[in-house]
């Protein structure tokens, strides 16, 4: 679990992310980024490190951003009050933000060039793009878990749930134009056939 998530600011503040800076919304999307491949490399301690600093530098941000915000949803007299004290804090609060957003900007640097050297490396590898036979596999598979209790229970209805889930794999065959569909074929029948041993089992 990552520590430092700036969402989490945002949400219990109640703020809306299209009300935000540029600056900010550059941050968040650096952070969006270096979630991205940690998911890739989840167990790379630095990448993890490196998220969660981003993760501290973007609230950082955010909550100037939200004082500013909560500021001009104040009573117009209050902020004419404040207008002086916040024209002598802007210029330290723009070298502020300059200095972060650099900050930043070399942290995605880092992270990629960390990602970078580890997969030439061999240290870690890119994760390889799952086949489009194996998703729809996957998915079909999942058909079989979403039947509901009492078509579960009745072998029938299984098998007619079978034949649909198959007749539609080979439609989409030749309307996707594959050519190897009988691995997801044989799986489909093997799962389905576990569950009507299952289903006469109970009859």
């Amino acid at each position: 679990m990552i520590k430092n998530d700036p969402y989490k600011l945002l949400e219990k503040e109640g703020v809306a992310k299209k009300v935000l800076s540029e600056r900010s919304l550059e941050a968040l999307s650096i952070y969006d980024e270096t979630l991205e491949g940690l998911k890739e490399f989840p167990d790379d301690k630095t990448m993890k490190d490196m998220a969660e600093q981003i993760g501290e530098t973007a609230i950082e941000l955010l909550k100037e951003d939200i004082a500013t915000i909560k500021d001009e949803l104040t009573d117009k007299a209050e902020q004419q009050q404040k207008k002086q004290l916040k024209k002598a804090q802007s210029k330290k609060i723009v070298e502020k933000s300059e200095k972060t957003m650099d900050y930043l900007a070399e942290c995605r640097r880092k992270l990629r060039e960390e990602r970078k050297q580890k997969m030439a490396s061999g240290e870690i590898k890119k994760p390889v793009k799952r086949k489009l036979t194996t998703k729809l596999k996957d998915n079909m598979k999942k058909i079989a878990g979403m039947m509901p209790k009492a078509i579960k229970e009745d072998p029938n209805k299984v098998e007619q749930t079978e034949k649909a889930v198959q007749k539609f794999l080979g439609d989409l065959k030749r309307i996707w134009g594959m050519n190897k569909i009988k691995p997801i074929e044989d799986e489909l029948h093997e799962k389905f056939s576990e569950l009507k041993e299952k289903a006469e089992q109970t009859a």
